[in-house]
């Protein structure tokens, strides 16, 4: 990347977050000469990406910028955000961790550390569908939403038929799980495979209006330790590695919210 484009995205990052600056203000906090700064401002400002307010001869971005994420969903977000996040808990405990939503009637894998962990058994791919009931990221997810959603959610996946017609019409049993997860605040599945048995310990990411956005999940296994030690060793970073990405999660929200505000 050259120069000038790496110095340009500098200061469109920084105008974001900050909501405006002077040239004085980017001169000092991106360490930028000042005549090279000019030349970027003046390429911006011609190109419709930034503008200088006559109110107060500060620099802000404009509508425009949003064209430049035009097609980076929500689940893209929350991927690219919490790639750090889910590297520093492999590195930690060294035992993959996946970044999971669900999108339609199935389980979806937006990112994890399958490539970075040592002990992965089995690799998914970004992408990978799963059965949204028979994991532990599935079953957390759905213990999160609420009622209403998650009702409309199963009849839907009843309606899909298969083995899911029979596991959702175990409504008694699935009321009871669910209410489970809620009170301890994260799920267990247990998995059989041929080299060894896994066990998935998962956790919701819930956002501040309160909405369960998908799951963290670590994978062990269940051969290394009981549940309760896995639970007392994992959950607590777990959560807070949730609680991490649903705050990057916020900010992102309110600041599209900010910008659909200065188009009304």
């Amino acid at each position: 990347m050259s120069r000038s484009l790496s110095r340009g995205l500098q200061v469109l990052a920084l105008l974001n977050r900050r909501d405006s600056a002077s040239v004085a203000e980017l001169v000092r906090e991106l360490d930028i000469p000042r005549a090279s700064l000019y030349r970027i401002v003046e390429t911006l400002m011609n190109d419709g990406f930034i503008y200088r307010h006559q109110s107060d001869d500060r620099l802000r971005i404009t509508l425009n910028v949003r064209s430049l994420s035009d097609g980076f969903t929500e689940e893209a977000h929350m991927a690219a955000v919490s790639q750090s996040t889910l590297s520093r808990l492999t590195r930690r405990f060294k035992w993959p961790v996946t970044l999971a939503t669900i999108s339609g009637m199935d389980l979806i894998i937006r990112e994890n550390t399958d490539y970075e962990s040592p002990f992965a058994t089995e690799r998914f791919s970004i992408g990978y569908k799963m059965p949204v009931l028979a994991t532990a990221s599935g079953l957390c997810i759905l213990a999160f939403m609420n009622d209403p959603k998650r009702q409309m959610f199963l009849t839907a996946l009843a309606k899909s038929g298969g083995e899911n017609r029979h596991i959702v019409h175990r409504e008694h049993t699935l009321k009871k799980k669910f209410a489970a997860i809620q009170n301890l605040g994260y799920s267990v599945h247990h998995r059989a495979r041929s080299r060894s048995d896994l066990t998935a310990i998962a956790v919701p990411i819930v956002t501040g209006e309160g909405i369960v956005r998908g799951a963290l999940t670590i994978r062990y296994a269940r051969s290394i330790a009981s549940v309760r030690d896995a639970v007392k060793k994992y959950v607590p970073d777990l959560q807070g590695a949730a609680k991490t990405i649903a705050r990057r999660i916020d900010i992102h929200i309110s600041r599209q919210k900010k910008l659909s505000s200065w188009s009304d």
